[in-house]
């Protein structure tokens, strides 16, 4: 019998300090798993440090090491989805660079899908961050999970690996909005979760600051739900029973309905329009359907 091909997807990014290390780490533990064959595929989100040279130099020393070059700059989760679309293998891995999710790990996550699991994905126990940013980050992921149209999984990053079949369902939609960890809630099969400590970066700062955080959960919202669309309708219901109450238990004349209805109506039209036009936006650049990413193929070295 054949092994089974695996790769391990790995997004970079002006990631210089980090690229050797992690391959250093993370080779020892691919050799140890038995039947599998592998591939180390670097994804380069358009470096401008040396990151595809440094990686270029790893991989003279071992053709298992790939790189698919993009041709600037098109974000995280279309990284992800390039490694996954142009990659053909058994199973895959996705782990960042900076060692803060362990590769170690990627030996039990292979365990769990030897043992019947579709997915397998580490559930981080720890992270060092201000405590303000932990309150909104559980705000998040709560919310999240009860305001989707589907399943969420909680505290489940992108830090995974999964079969063929789940690779294949969550590439198929066609929208220019990626959200990964969305998709692999949606299309369920059977999910093991690891939990573990979060290490320290190897070298170099984190490119995720606040404003990134907040960019991404409204793009987690706005991908996974459209309960802000019905809260339109919900917040109108009770506007439209609630108006009538005050203006008689406050004994308001005319000029104070009209003053108060005033009011509702702006702020009703302010955050109804604001909310269609979230959504317009999204379908409209649907609609236009330019590529989630762009291949640089004279820097992909496949």
């Amino acid at each position: 019998m054949s092994d089974r091909a695996l790769a391990i997807i790995v997004p970079v990014r002006n990631e210089l300090g980090n690229v050797a290390p992690f391959y250093e780490r993370t080779r020892p533990v691919l050799e140890s798993l038995a039947g599998i064959s592998w591939q180390m595929v670097f994804v380069n989100n358009g470096s401008d440090d040396g990151t595809l040279e440094r990686i270029c130099e790893v991989r003279s020393k071992d053709e298992r090491v790939k790189v698919i070059s993009l041709s600037r700059d098109f974000g995280y989760q279309a990284v992800v989805l390039a490694g996954l679309s142009l990659i053909s293998a058994d199973r895959y891995a996705m782990i960042d660079v900076d060692c803060e999710d362990p590769p170690e790990l990627l030996g039990d996550f292979h365990a769990a899908l030897d043992g019947g699991a579709d997915v397998a994905y580490g559930i981080r126990s720890n992270r060092v961050e201000p405590a303000i940013v932990t309150f909104f980050r559980r705000i998040f992921y709560y919310l999240n999970k009860r305001i989707a149209d589907s399943d969420i999984v909680l505290w489940m990053a992108e830090f995974a690996m999964i079969t063929r079949q789940v690779r294949d369902a969550i590439i198929t939609p066609q929208t220019t909005y990626v959200f990964l960890r969305a998709e692999i809630g949606y299309v369920g099969f059977v999910r093991v979760g690891v939990p573990y400590i979060r290490g320290v970066r190897t070298s170099g700062k984190s490119h995720y600051n606040f404003l990134n955080m907040t960019r991404f959960a409204v793009a987690g919202f706005l991908a996974s739900s459209t309960f802000p669309l019905r809260l339109i309708l919900y917040l109108a219901v009770v506007i439209g029973f609630l108006f009538p109450l005050v203006a008689i238990v406050a004994g308001l004349g005319a000029a104070g309905i009209a003053s108060l209805a005033s009011v509702a109506t702006f702020y009703f039209a302010l955050i109804a329009l604001s909310t269609i036009a979230l959504y317009l936006a999204r379908a409209y650049k649907n609609g236009v359907a330019r590529p989630v990413f762009v291949v640089d193929k004279n820097r992909t070295y496949l």
